[in-house]
């Protein structure tokens, strides 16, 4: 196992609570869906766990950062 930084453990725990699965599942949630938004995963993969909650779109990947860090509006 792969320890993190104590703000990420309590960040994946959180997580973990949240969506009621275990720590393994949740890495490789997060892990599936950076490689897929970052273009080293073809889009169509998804995994169930990440189908289970709605998708946000990544501020690095948007026409309006600013809108999701506070600076304005669409």
């Amino acid at each position: 196992m792969t320890t993190l930084p104590d703000d990420l453990e309590q960040a994946l725990t959180a997580l973990c609570a949240r969506r009621g699965v275990d720590r393994d599942t949740a890495v490789r949630s997060i892990l599936q869906e950076w490689m897929r938004t970052h273009g080293f995963l073809d889009g169509d993969v998804e995994s169930e766990e990440a189908a289970a909650e709605p998708r946000k779109p990544d501020p690095d990947f948007v026409q309006y950062p600013g809108y999701f860090e506070g600076r304005g509006s669409l």
